[in-house]
């Protein structure tokens, strides 16, 4: 490790515990290549979608336990 790094953590470890989660979280953003700026709009667009479907009635994929139930039926039919 380099001299400078490790400074930066010597003084990285100074900090108080929020102040190191949010270094954290700056630091993997960035190693990420940032948010994609993409997302936010195709969220955006499939939670429209759902609730148009929802307004018009159509079925829903049923609760979690209705779904296994299904899956397992089929699995069991292959």
């Amino acid at each position: 490790m380099t001299h400078g790094a490790q400074r930066v953590i010597d003084e990285a470890l100074r900090l108080s515990p929020e102040e190191q989660a949010l270094v954290l979280r700056e630091l993997l953003a960035h190693l990420e290549g940032g948010p994609d700026a993409d997302a936010e709009a195709e969220w955006a667009r499939e939670i429209e979608r759902r609730a148009s479907e929802a307004r018009a009635g159509a079925p829903s994929a049923g609760d979690w336990e209705t779904v296994c139930d299904e899956l397992e039926a089929e699995l069991q039919r292959r």
